[in-house]
């Protein structure tokens, strides 16, 4: 798939836009159509901007859950298989009602094949902490060893915590080709993995209608996802493209989120886009929790209409950005660090622009290299580095921690004043030794 373009929403109303994003001047018309039901195609998504309900931001978080530790639940379901292979006919139907009940569910040393099935799932859960967790009331669940492979098809499912597909479980694995996904209930995700459970998605469409249902998630005990081609939608409140607490490896897919950010990477979690697109209506990645996270981008774009394009929040975060990444918002900072957070920003060869703030018991460190123009401002805590073909366009009066200058890089090439001051840390500049210089384009570098 190449050039892809951002993915608009079908089959739902907006609400009243209060911000628009920057449109993608792409296509999607290299985008594999999609059958309905009923059998009949489709045209692929379009681009549009993400609306958002009313101007405020919505916040994701994992929904409150009055059930306590993550017991592992027993699991049910109106089809089972857990101990021998099955390829199912084609077009099969499976469906529940019953309240956490899977329609489907491959344990133990089962294998499960579909194709063209249609799987329905309405009742809700009584706990969505196991749902979250161990993918109790899941649609389709893959589980302790269990293999469940779908090609094609259509899933639908309703009410609370009615996931579509989970893989649970170390050695549990769900691979899906084509088809589509859509949830309508709160804390709904499309897709999810927990405890160690394998997703593989190729071309699949997932649409989520609620509050706290992100298309693809990783849950407690971390899992690996794995993503290629496709368009992922969401409606609700706090239902980002991806919130993961494992690995997600992204590839030449689209993300329209309505009311969310694009991303969020929880503790120990890890995220990884090639060639992805995703527009967003309340920011763009999210590193939050009290542990490690990272984000890799290759290029592709995210595109928010309001929020910080990088918000870490007390994470130790790790983020690189290379290969033409497009990474713009409307109204908010490139980079923000708050609530004790740590972040390391790299980017190759980017057109960054934005302001990068840094709280009180917070830190950051900035490298440029390649060809990286970065205009903005830097406050706080912030260290940063400048290659030899980079260039800062200084946007504000900014104060940096400490300022290194890469081999060949001078202070003359590399930083335009624009009539602003920028001070600096002596002792975490030793390359400066010190001194006032005078900025291209107008405006001083001198030590605090």
């Amino acid at each position: 798939m190449k050039n892809p373009g951002l993915p608009r929403r079908q089959g739902h109303r907006r609400t009243a836009v209060t911000a628009s994003v920057l449109l993608l001047p792409l296509a999607v018309s290299t985008l594999s159509a999609c059958s309905d039901d009923d059998g009949a195609t489709n045209p692929p998504p379009t681009a549009s901007p993400a609306a958002t309900a009313s101007g405020a931001r919505c916040v994701t978080d994992r929904p409150a859950d009055d059930k306590g530790p993550d017991a592992k639940p027993r699991a049910k379901a109106a089809y089972t298989v857990d101990d021998k292979t099955v390829k199912a006919k084609s077009h099969k139907e499976f469906k529940t009602t019953e309240r956490d009940e899977s329609a489907l569910l491959v344990s133990g040393s089962g294998k499960l094949t579909t194709r063209d099935a249609k799987i329905i799932k309405h009742g809700g859960t009584s706990s969505l902490t196991a749902s979250d967790g161990h993918g109790l009331n899941a649609a389709a669940l893959a589980r302790d060893g269990g293999t469940l492979t779908m090609s094609g098809g259509r899933m639908s499912t309703q009410d609370k915590g009615s996931i579509g597909v989970f893989a649970a479980g170390k050695d549990a694995k769900a691979t899906l080709s084509s088809g589509g996904i859509r949830t309508h209930g709160a804390s709904a995700h499309g897709v999810a993995a927990a405890h160690g459970g394998t997703l593989g998605l190729t071309y699949v469409e997932i649409d989520t209608a609620a509050a706290q249902a992100a298309p693809v998630a990783v849950g407690p005990g971390g899992g690996k996802v794995t993503v290629s081609g496709g368009t992922m939608t969401s409606a609700g409140c706090g239902s980002p493209g991806v919130q993961t607490a494992g690995d997600v490896s992204l590839s030449q897919t689209l993300f329209d989120l309505a009311n969310s950010e694009a991303f969020t990477v929880e503790a120990g979690g890890s995220l990884s886009l090639k060639d992805v697109r995703a527009s967003a209506a309340a920011g763009g990645v999210v590193l939050r929790g009290d542990g490690d996270t990272s984000y890799r981008m290759t290029g592709g774009a995210v595109q928010a209409s309001d929020g910080d394009i990088f918000a870490v929040q007390q994470a130790d975060a790790d983020i690189e950005l290379s290969g033409g990444a497009d990474v713009k918002t409307k109204d908010g900072k490139l980079l923000r660090v708050t609530d004790k957070g740590t972040a390391t920003f790299r980017a190759n060869g980017e057109k960054l622009k934005g302001s990068v703030a840094v709280t009180k018991g917070s830190s950051a460190t900035l490298d440029l290299t390649g060809s990286t123009d970065l205009d903005g401002k830097i406050v706080g805590a912030a260290s940063l580095t400048l290659g030899p073909r980079t260039q800062w366009s200084v946007s504000g009066d900014s104060a940096l921690k400490g300022l290194k200058l890469a081999d060949g890089a001078k202070v003359s090439d590399v930083i335009v004043g624009n009539g602003h001051t920028v001070t600096y840390d002596k002792a975490s500049s030793p390359d400066l030794h010190g001194k006032k210089y005078q900025l291209e384009g107008g405006g001083t570098l001198k030590p605090a």
